[in-house]
C-alpha cells in the first residue's frame, strides 16, 4: 500500500479527527505495512511513532472524537 497515495486530499491541519480516522483505516487495510516508509509519513506530520498515533486514537475513540 502506497500510504501517500491512501492519504492523498487528507490534510492533518485542516482535519486533525478526520485525517485520523483515515489514517487508521488505512492501518487496517489487509496490504498495509508499518514499515520506514509508514513511520516517515508519521514523522512528516509530527507523529513521533506508530505507537503515539495509537495512544492519541485511543483518546480520542475514548471520548468519541472519531
Amino acid at each position: 500500500m502506497d500510504i501517500y497515495e491512501y492519504m492523498e486530499g487528507y490534510d492533518r491541519e485542516f482535519d486533525e479527527n478526520e485525517f485520523d480516522a483515515r489514517l487508521w483505516a488505512a492501518m487496517n487495510e489487509p496490504d498495509f505495512e508499518m514499515d520506514d516508509i509508514f513511520e516517515d509519513f508519521l514523522h512528516e506530520y509530527g507523529i513521533a511513532n506508530a505507537h503515539e498515533f495509537l495512544k492519541q486514537l485511543r483518546i480520542k475513540k475514548g471520548m468519541g472524537l472519531i
